[in-house]
């Protein structure tokens, strides 16, 4: 699996996990997912959607929590396979940190594919402001703040902040309208929230940074500059680190399209990023706490389906779930086709599911037919033996249909959707 995003950030003070799960609860509803926040247990919402909730206090006083959304069945770089939000909080109002993390599924044999790329999270935009946040020495927020001549102390203590694991961007307002220049860079940092800090020079104290800096670390006009941790003020091949995206470049890019460059650059350098060592070893106690979720403890919340109207009126069904996104519908008892075999109903993943399948294997079927044909023409055999090889290719093409459980209209519709 890939990982699409990755955010860690330090708290400094509490209530951590309540502020958490209030907001994970409020993005759960949104998002129609109907599992409490903040009661531990594993709910299987279907058999592509399991949601684990954990809640427990480790040996040294500390609360942990963890909300896990999986998707076993996907496929593909471009598809969710786990989001895990993780929080970590001394007592019940002490410090500590959070860590989310969206990962994508990846095709057995793939070459490796260009970074995955996840949005920011709502629920993390909405925590932010609710939360003490800091990534190294620099307070997080949603969107880039403005220094003045009286910031730029603090901002040269984050420019040379080494314990700080995302960049800082400084962005030069130039001739532009203040309240413009606000827009623009909010729009600019969008896909940077939690992963980095943007800071806003007015027209007036842009010469002043750059004298306190110096010209090897200097950022031109109209220009953003991308400091990373631990910046060097007297090492003449540390400015080589920080990269600058030029007034061309910006005038010439939309706002959206230089957010994708930011976001994309800050993913890749993410993943590259070790995380404190502290993280691996709460993973590992969740993950185990994890793996031991007794039976008795799943508790399922699969949907309703409803029988087709028939002689007997309709009836409520339930569905459970078994491999491959099948599941099978049940009344009274398990519903039954005019041969008396039961009625399998397959979830839209499923859907696609079987359609790719189909559709590679009818390839395999078509590229056999093609070479039975070169064969056949090559070594001049009569029509009738021709004939008889394509119905033999024709029928396994039907058995194929039947063994996956798909009909001619099942072809038609899921080739349309």
């Amino acid at each position: 699996m890939s990982v699409g995003f990755r955010s860690f950030l330090h708290t400094f003070s509490g209530p951590v996990v309540e502020t958490v799960v209030d907001h994970v609860g409020r993005w759960s509803a949104a998002k129609e997912i109907d599992v409490d926040a903040g009661r531990p247990g594993r709910s299987e919402l279907d058999a592509d959607d399991v949601v684990t909730v954990l809640v427990a206090d480790d040996d040294t006083g500390r609360r942990l929590y963890r909300w896990r959304r999986l998707h076993p069945l996907a496929r593909g770089a471009e598809e969710i396979w786990r989001t895990t939000i993780t929080a970590v909080e001394a007592g019940e109002s002490g410090p500590g940190w959070m860590w989310v993390e969206i990962e994508v599924a990846d095709e057995p044999g793939d070459r490796a594919p260009r970074v995955p790329f996840m949005s920011v999270p709502a629920v993390l935009r909405g925590l932010l402001p609710d939360l003490d946040c800091a990534d190294g020495l620099v307070p997080v927020s949603t969107e880039p703040r403005w220094a003045g001549s009286a910031d730029l102390p603090d901002l040269m203590d984050y420019l040379a902040d080494e314990s700080r694991l995302g960049p800082v961007y400084v962005a030069r307002q130039g001739a532009r309208d203040s309240a413009e220049f606000q827009t623009w860079a909010t729009n600019v940092a969008w896909e940077v929230v939690s992963l980095g800090h943007m800071f806003l020079l007015p027209s007036g104290v842009e010469d002043e940074f750059n004298d306190m800096v110096g010209p090897n670390h200097a950022i031109p006009d109209a220009a953003i500059r991308t400091y990373l941790p631990g910046v060097r003020l007297d090492d003449p091949f540390d400015p080589r680190r920080h990269q600058i995206l030029g007034s061309v470049r910006i005038d010439r890019t939309g706002p959206r399209r230089l957010s994708y460059i930011l976001g994309l650059s800050q993913r890749d350098r993410t993943l590259s990023t070790p995380l404190p060592d502290e993280v691996g070893l709460v993973d590992s106690a969740l993950t185990l706490l994890e793996s031991r979720i007794a039976d008795d403890a799943v508790v399922a919340r699969l949907p309703v389906v409803t029988a087709p109207t028939g002689a007997g009126g309709v009836g409520a069904a339930t569905r459970r779930p078994v491999a491959d996104g099948v599941t099978h519908q049940s009344a009274s008892g398990p519903a039954a086709g005019p041969d008396g075999a039961p009625v399998q109903v397959l979830t839209r993943r499923g859907q696609h599911r079987r359609l790719v399948e189909l559709l590679s294997e009818n390839d395999r079927l078509r590229a056999e037919n093609d070479e039975l044909r070169g064969v056949l023409n090559g070594q001049g055999h009569t029509g009738a033996a021709v004939v008889a090889a394509l119905d033999a290719l024709e029928q396994q093409v039907r058995s194929l249909r039947q063994r996956l459980g798909v009909d001619a209209a099942d072809w038609r519709r899921l080739s349309a959707s």
